[in-house]
């Protein structure tokens, strides 16, 4: 029988918090591994990379090479900032970019080249530059945000290819907007709660 003591000291220690980083690498996994899965890891990444995904292919994946382009470019120099990291909180850009483009995706507006690639270029800026994990250091660090950008750019694909694949039926489009709107819930709840918290 386990005495009053014990069962305190050893709920005490499971109480105690270690230490805890927004963006930490998984232990025992490679650096590239653990940039791959950084953004599957980070919510708010995936609601971006789900609703850019979406808007782009929404919009038809052939007709917006542009934007794609765009997203690639400007993830890459989201990671060179990232590279630096100057410790300024981007989450929250990160979650008001998939707000916004949840409410394009459920508004559903036909939107020319030039704007659907400032949305790309945005949704990809900001999920590059908070691609950073601060536990990592130089060659390390290197290939993380290098894991991160393939990773980055292969999610988005699965999206825009679904998107585009259901815009052929009325009732398909209209499974995709209500994809939108919950996004945009999603990253509004988690945004409204980051600012009561704080």
């Amino acid at each position: 029988m386990i005495n009053r003591t014990s069962a305190v000291f050893f709920c005490g220690l499971l109480a105690t918090p270690g230490m805890a980083l927004a963006h930490s690498p998984v232990k025992g996994l490679d650096s590239f591994y653990n940039g791959m899965l950084h953004p599957v890891f980070v919510p708010a990444h995936m609601l971006l990379l789900i609703a850019i995904g979406l808007f782009i292919g929404q919009q038809g994946a052939k007709e917006q090479q542009l934007a794609l382009v765009s997203f690639v470019v400007a993830t890459i120099v989201g990671l060179a900032v990232a590279w630096f990291s100057f410790g300024i909180e981007i989450e929250i850009f990160v979650l008001g970019s998939a707000a916004l483009i949840g409410l394009l995706i459920a508004t559903s507006p036909v939107v020319g080249i030039f704007w659907s690639s400032l949305v790309a270029v945005t949704a990809g800026f900001f999920l590059g530059a908070d691609s950073t994990q601060e536990a990592l250091l130089g060659k390390e660090k290197l290939f993380t945000l290098l894991g991160s950008g393939v990773a980055i750019y292969f999610l988005l694909l699965y999206p825009m290819a679904l998107a585009d694949h259901f815009k052929k039926k009325e009732w398909h489009k209209i499974g995709i907007r209500v994809i939108g709107s919950w996004l945009a819930a999603s990253a509004l709840l988690v945004l409204s709660l980051s600012f009561v918290s704080k």
